[in-house]
């Protein structure tokens, strides 16, 4: 019978999002229960607790179950004042705009308040539009604002366009950095220009020196907006505030979210200035939002701004920062042959490594050691070390310390461990004829199969010696697999042939295709040479490599515990 956590995988799969089923269960990924602070639950494996070296994309920025955002929760709940009216003054969404315009000194003194963070980027190029009557948009290769329909032609790329185009007219993009790139784009239709202050999903990039300094000149001599986007950079995350004001640059329109919600609630929004804001005065009924801004939302953004401005809690992102900063600064210059860079600031950081699959594999053997992180969205080689802000200081370095461990397992005396993708071939000399070795896997035909969870378990139904056709072939409903380290069921079909066993699961949504064969043939000297192939495809398109760099080294290691317990049993014989 499958585990619980195979069902619902299999759920997601068929009524949800089949490729990220797919790829959370082959990397080991289990089933989410309880979080506190940095830790999070795994109730498939005994509630084991797992340490976040990532926040989920600026979602957790204050953790899991933060007390006192849990407390304001309990408190607006208890209060019933939960629902919006839309005609009444709502004492939360008020309070709340008006604490958004302090915290940015008055210089943003207008809010809008929404659900997500796609839909206040749409809000932002709105106002752009209304505020300038000018209809075109400037943005930086690599960028992500979310996805929806504009943020994805904000975005342009050419995977997004293959599903919908024709995207929204009006955007065009530049490389982050390049100001003369920059120079030539901003024109006299520019309604504005829309950047991340650190580019995220692109890899965690920090702007050149004066870079937006720069961008904020151009845009003023122009008579374009500038948007900033910080969806994953505010509420402390770079060591200040908001991220701009790291920079010393003041935006037109700021966007936020993620965070804002504590990590519980949906809740976004779009700051901006007075001159901005003439739109809703002309013509207020062109924004609308049915939930955004209700009170429970902003009584936790309330609760958030109120711990994120509290003396000594930016202080405190800046020490862990430089924490994180030195850290990884050290890990590259220890492994140049896995990792080809390191950026980041504050507490946002990214570990490039020199292809996908060393990051797959470096995020699977996290994962077993109970520690959580993952991909840049846009740059599946960078590993993102953006922890919670409230993790402790010695649970960061645990977490560093753990990844560092990783690091030196996979960057040996010998050299890096060899990424090992599909198809995987491996030869290797036993001292058994070929009449014997099929004896053996005629009664154990998963001998020598690392996806499969008890090897030499015997089948049912072995074949006659000699015999072919469809008697020559088993189907195994419920095969005991293990994929990632993890328990696994499937069906696979089980065919003999005179010079080995050839092993298949049955297309599904775990597997697009997985194939094991064992083949022999003799050594010339009474032995035999067997040649064990491995091909695995779980239908997860650009992804395969990462996935593939976890499975080859898993698989890998494990045919070399099946190949010793063969030769054991080999010698045994003899």
């Amino acid at each position: 019978m499958s585990s619980h956590r195979q069902r619902l995988a299999e759920a997601k799969a068929a009524h949800n999002h089949p490729t990220y089923a797919t790829m959370a269960f082959v990397m080991g990924c289990g089933v989410q229960g309880p979080g506190t602070r940095s830790q999070v639950t795994d109730t498939d494996a005994d509630s084991a607790g797992l340490l976040a070296l990532f926040d989920q994309y600026g979602n957790q920025s204050f953790g899991y179950s933060h007390p006192r955002i849990i407390a304001a929760i309990e408190d607006q709940l208890a209060g019933r004042r939960l629902n919006s009216t839309k005609i009444m003054f709502e004492e939360e969404q008020i309070r709340l705009a008006a604490r958004l315009a302090e915290v940015t000194g008055g210089s943003l003194p207008y809010s809008y308040l929404a659900n997500g963070g796609g839909e206040s980027i749409d809000n932002a190029l709105k106002l752009a539009r209304a505020a300038t009557r000018r209809p075109g948009f400037v943005t930086a290769a690599g960028c992500f604002h979310g996805k929806t329909l504009a943020a994805l032609s904000a975005s342009g790329r050419p995977e997004h366009a293959a599903l919908f185009e024709p995207f929204l007219p009006g955007f065009q993009q530049v490389p982050f950095g390049d100001l003369d790139a920059l120079d030539r784009a901003v024109g006299a239709d520019t309604a504005a220009v829309l950047l991340e202050p650190v580019q995220a999903e692109a890899g965690v990039i920090p702007p050149p020196p004066g870079y937006l300094a720069e961008v904020r000149r151009l845009c003023d001599e122009r008579g374009a907006l500038l948007i900033l986007d910080e969806m994953q950079t505010a509420f402390g995350r770079c060591g200040t505030l908001f991220a701009h004001q790291l920079f010393e640059v003041q935006p037109d329109l700021m966007c936020i979210g993620k965070a804002f919600g504590g990590g519980i609630v949906p809740i976004s929004a779009v700051m901006g200035t007075e001159r901005v804001w003439g739109a809703l005065r002309d013509q207020p009924s062109t924004f609308g939002s049915s939930l955004g801004g209700n009170p429970l939302s902003c009584r936790v953004g309330l609760e958030v701004l109120a711990i994120a401005t509290e003396d000594g809690f930016v202080d405190g992102v800046v020490t862990k920062g430089a924490v994180i900063q030195g850290r990884l600064a050290a890990a590259v210059a220890r492994h140049p042959r896995l990792l080809s860079a390191h950026r980041g600031v504050g507490m946002m950081h990214g570990l490039e490594f020199h292809d996908e699959s060393l990051g797959g594999m470096v995020l699977g053997e996290l994962l077993r050691r109970r520690v959580t992180s993952t991909y840049s969205l846009y740059n599946n080689r960078v590993l993102r070390v953006q922890p919670p802000m409230v993790i402790e200081a010695d649970e960061l370095a645990a977490g560093l310390d753990i990844l560092d461990d990783v690091l030196d397992t996979l960057d040996g005396a010998h050299g890096p461990v060899p990424v090992r993708l599909s198809p995987y071939t491996r030869t290797v000399a036993v001292p058994l004829g070929g009449a014997e070795l099929a004896a053996l896997l005629r009664r154990k035909p998963h001998l020598l199969d690392p996806f499969a969870a008890e090897p030499e378990q015997e089948t049912a139904a072995p074949p006659e010696v000699g015999s072919a056709g469809a008697d020559a072939v088993v189907v195994e409903p419920g095969l005991a697999g293990t994929v990632g380290g993890r328990d696994a069921e499937w069906t696979d079909r089980v065919e003999w042939q005179p010079d080995g066993v050839v092993l298949c699961a049955e297309p599904g949504w775990l597997w697009k295709r997985l194939e094991r064969s064992v083949r022999w043939r003799p050594d010339g000297e009474g032995g035999s040479l067997l040649t064990i192939a491995l091909v695995w495809d779980a239908g997860t398109e650009g992804y395969e490599p990462m996935l593939g760099g976890h499975l080859g080294r898993i698989a890998h290691d494990r045919l070399d515990t099946l190949l010793t317990r063969l030769d054991r049993l080999a010698h045994a014989t003899i």
